[in-house]
């Protein structure tokens, strides 16, 4: 199945050179719900759901994922995700079995993220 839909935001090109003392970089990903997304079973979301879970708890046990947590808040923006890479085509790659991106239940936008060197979870 294709790949819901992800965007990767355009970042300028900067040398790893360049950046500041103590600073990486990752990939940051922004989920969100899925803009017209289809009415489906309770069973089917919760199925979806689960699997979703599972699959980022299989990239935080593996080293890929850092960072993976839902917002407090009902709004669009369902969670977040930190990668350890610096390159946003892995982080797709990462994701492209994701269940609720598969299903259209979510979006995921991608962008290259500034943090403090030795980010662990």
């Amino acid at each position: 199945m294709p790949l819901g839909r992800v965007r990767c935001k355009p970042s300028r090109t900067v040398v790893e050179e360049e950046l500041p003392p103590g600073m990486s970089r990752y990939v940051f990903g922004l989920l969100r719900r899925a803009p017209g997304r289809p009415e489906i079973s309770a069973d089917k979301t919760d199925r979806i759901q689960e699997a979703h879970l599972a699959g980022l708890r299989r990239l935080l046990a593996s080293g890929d994922l850092i960072a993976a947590g839902p917002f407090e808040e009902d709004r669009d923006e369902r969670g977040l995700l930190i990668f350890r890479t610096s390159s946003i085509e892995t982080a797709k790659r990462l994701m492209q079995d994701d269940e609720a991106l598969v299903h259209g239940r979510l979006t995921l936008d991608l962008y290259t993220w500034w943090g403090p060197s030795g980010l662990t979870h």
